[in-house]
């Protein structure tokens, strides 16, 4: 027959197993509380950017329409209507031209034409962030946009 071993007091004493039993407990309340907040951070979360993403067009067109009108007025007319230019107020140029199609013409100018890199990466004085809001300002006509099927000569003087 086997004999019956004396048992080992209890490795860890009562009063710290109930003090890891309540850590592990504040620990689950806490873990419950943090996906609770990222369930409801992921419900809101759409709402949020996009309302960041609104207002950073509005803030993109206004800071566009000023550098707009200080770079690029004189040759292309005040809201882009055309001047020596071309005329980028036209639903065709609008409807056919990519957003980064006129940010790659703002950049890195014409060659063969009186449009310059505006860029500092081509020799501009204009960084990226400031080409992207004379983009959004453009493309902000687009809506309201006349047809000009002659855009590409704008309103020559003389004419």
């Amino acid at each position: 027959m086997p004999r019956e071993r004396p048992q080992p007091p209890p490795f860890e004493p009562e009063w710290l197993e109930r003090s890891l039993d309540r850590y592990l407990l504040w620990g689950i309340v806490f873990m419950v509380v943090l996906i609770a907040g990222f369930a409801l951070y992921r419900v809101r979360e759409p709402t949020l950017r996009a309302d960041a993403a609104r207002t950073q067009q509005v803030d993109y067109r206004r800071i566009g329409r000023k550098l707009f009108a200080s770079n690029c007025a004189q040759c292309h007319g005040r809201d882009g209507v055309g001047g020596d230019s071309p005329t980028l107020n036209a639903k065709e140029f609008l409807k056919a031209t990519s957003d980064e199609q006129i940010h790659t013409l703002v950049a890195g100018g014409v060659s063969g034409t009186d449009m310059p890199a505006w860029s500092i990466d081509f020799g501009g004085t204009l960084t990226d962030e400031q080409v992207r809001e004379i983009v959004t300002y453009i493309r902000a006509w687009e809506r309201d946009a006349p047809s000009v099927p002659a855009w590409r000569q704008g309103k020559k003087t003389g004419m």
